[in-house]
């Protein structure tokens, strides 16, 4: 079977986690005919000499793996650019490094991470320095939820598991005494034909809420980290109906002491 086409954008800032999203990206090849273009910001043209010279180190470790690769510079003020290139260049899927509490060191402070996510276009797969690159993605977490937007999230997430052979994980927390929202029901419904129309592996999991916190972080990530989960997919806004999930519980999960990857849909 061919090898799904597709167009990835690392953005680099010469950190370490910028280095362990281009050897994550690397490792999609074995899943993808890949394109991957190596991003920078500079707040001033005569930068981009310099950062041109160090960006052609990592493309030619991606040509030399058989990765069609390009740099790209832009001009600007760092989120608005990375968020317009991704656009302005069709791309499937970008993939980012970040720093803990601090983000992209290219000026993406405290929760910038969080809102660069938010305005991308495109679906994106967030690593950390801890992170560790892998050639596909065993086990996906995928939480149910009631946005509108939310089977955007699930097509991405198939697309990848389909293509890594990997088992996805539905998966619901039920608080005590309350009912499940019917839009969260009714999203989980939807997954599920999804996922059987277009071959994906799944399983349903409904778990009772036994970690008593403001919202779900908590849980979610002690049952990654037990199941030995590589990817765990969400939404990077939050939803009307959840608004408890919200945006210090998404920091939570994107910063998970495990650093495991997390797939975020696309925020616009």
């Amino acid at each position: 079977m061919a090898k799904l086409q597709l167009k990835v954008l690392v953005p680099v800032d010469f950190t370490e986690a910028s280095e362990v999203a281009i050897k994550q990206a690397m490792l999609m090849k074995e899943e993808f005919e890949l394109q991957v273009d190596l991003f920078h910001v500079v707040h001033e043209l005569i930068e981009s000499v310099e950062a041109e010279s160090r960006l052609q180190f990592y493309v030619k470790d991606l040509r030399d793996a058989g990765i069609a690769s390009n740099l790209v510079i832009e001009e600007g003020r760092v989120l608005p650019t990375i968020n317009a290139t991704c656009a302005n260049g069709n791309y499937g899927l970008m993939i980012l490094g970040t720093h803990g509490p601090k983000g992209l060191r290219q000026l993406l402070l405290g929760s910038d991470i969080l809102h660069l996510l938010k305005e991308n276009p495109c679906p994106s797969v967030v690593v950390q320095k801890k992170s560790t690159p892998v050639d596909h993605f065993r086990r996906i977490l995928l939480p149910v939820g009631s946005h509108d937007e939310y089977l955007e999230l699930v097509q991405a997430t198939g697309i990848i598991a389909k293509s890594s052979q990997s088992e996805v994980i539905i998966y619901l927390i039920q608080r005590p005494g309350e009912d499940l929202a019917e839009e969260l029901l009714e999203n989980k419904e939807i997954t599920i034909r999804m996922f059987k129309e277009h071959g994906v592996h799944y399983k349903e999991v409904t778990e009772d809420m036994s970690v008593f916190s403001f919202g779900f972080a908590k849980q979610t990530l002690m049952y990654a980290e037990k199941n030995e989960v590589d990817l765990i997919a969400m939404m990077p806004h939050a939803s009307n109906e959840h608004s408890y999930f919200a945006d210090a519980d998404k920091e939570r999960i994107i910063m998970n002491d495990k650093g495991i990857a997390v797939l975020c849909g696309a925020g616009v």
